[in-house]
């Protein structure tokens, strides 16, 4: 909770000091820090598995001022009990429609794209269970430029999963995933 305060802070922060947003055209490159919530069946036999924090990294291209394309990946680790932990991983295609504000330093934007996800644990005696499955994800979210070639982000994702790979004989399992990640982007101007 402390951090999310935190980062809410910085933001508003920066949001002062911030030049005029527009969306840019051209390629651009970001990192971000996310914090993760797992549900869903394909959790029903790990109990008590703990939201997790990662790291993931973005590459994307500005089409025009208001629309773009965005490749993602990423991991998250996640406590997860008697398990040591689970490995939550990913790569995401997304389209993003942006909404500049003129005069301001702010740009909102939503976002849906498709994915691949895994999810990998290793048990104490070192077997491990790994399943594997394609989903979609939608989200919301802000840019908020301090230079032209610079922004930071927030943003909120909600992914649906369906994990059909490596679970116990053949049946497909149910996932969800929720996401809050801050980030820091580099356009090319």
């Amino acid at each position: 909770m402390k951090m999310k305060v935190l980062m809410v802070v910085s933001a508003m922060m920066f949001a002062l000091i911030a030049g005029p947003a527009q969306a840019r055209e051209g390629l651009y490159l970001g990192a971000y820090y996310q914090t993760t919530t797992l549900s869903g069946d394909v959790l029903s036999t790990v109990p008590g598995v703990d939201s997790g924090t990662g790291l993931g990294g973005r590459l994307g291209l500005g089409i025009g001022r208001y629309l773009g394309i965005e490749g993602t990946l990423f991991k998250t680790t996640h406590d997860a009990g008697l398990y040591p932990t689970i490995d939550y991983k990913g790569g995401t295609v997304d389209f993003k429609i942006y909404f500049p504000l003129t005069g301001s330093g702010l740009e909102p934007y939503l976002m849906a794209g498709v994915g691949k996800y895994k999810l990998e644990n290793v048990y104490n005696a070192g077997t491990s269970a790994s399943y594997s499955g394609e989903g979609a994800e939608f989200g919301i979210g802000v840019n908020l430029y301090l230079f032209p070639e610079l922004s930071l982000n927030a943003g909120y994702t909600k992914q649906n999963i369906t994990f059909d790979s490596g679970t116990p004989l053949g049946v497909d399992l149910d996932g969800k995933a929720r996401t809050f990640d801050v980030g820091i982007t580099y356009h090319f101007l």
